[in-house]
């Protein structure tokens, strides 16, 4: 059976909209997409959020794993402990697995202490991996709004 080509638009994460109109715009690059107005606390946690995330990435190596959006400390060193310390290296190992090898090794990754899987981690990290010339990926979690 023929393997199909990776999807990018099926790794798109729902994200609140905070802007000034109510009207929420129709924002979908691949990576996220608007589906509902954000109420002001959504809002005030989403901003706060983005701006940790901001200031953290300005003093990591742009190399280092935190770099993909939704990976922070416990995921980089989960990753460690697979033997891959830095961007350039996942992409090299990726490079020798198969997509169900790819699959197995991030859901490990990215598993959440309650068992779950960080779904948004995962799907930044395979919109990584593709936008890294990696097309032997598996797919994407579709998430729920």
């Amino acid at each position: 059976m023929a393997r199909r080509l990776f999807d990018e638009s099926k790794c798109a994460i729902p994200s609140l909209w905070c802007g000034e109109s109510d009207t929420v715009p129709t924002k979908r690059d691949g990576e996220s997409y608007y589906y509902r107005a954000g109420s002001r606390a959504e809002c005030l946690k989403k901003g706060i959020g983005a701006g940790t995330f901001i200031e953290r990435k300005k003093d990591l190596p742009s190399t280092s794993i935190q770099q993909i959006k939704y990976v922070g400390e416990a995921y980089e060193k989960k990753f460690q402990k697979e033997g891959i310390r830095d961007l350039p290296q996942l992409v090299k190992v990726a490079s020798g697995k198969s997509a169900a090898d790819i699959e197995a090794m991030i859901k490990r990754v990215v598993t959440k202490k309650g068992g779950g899987v960080d779904e948004r981690a995962y799907n930044s990290i395979l919109l990584y991996l593709y936008r890294h010339g990696k097309n032997n990926l598996p797919e994407c979690i579709s998430i729920k709004p």
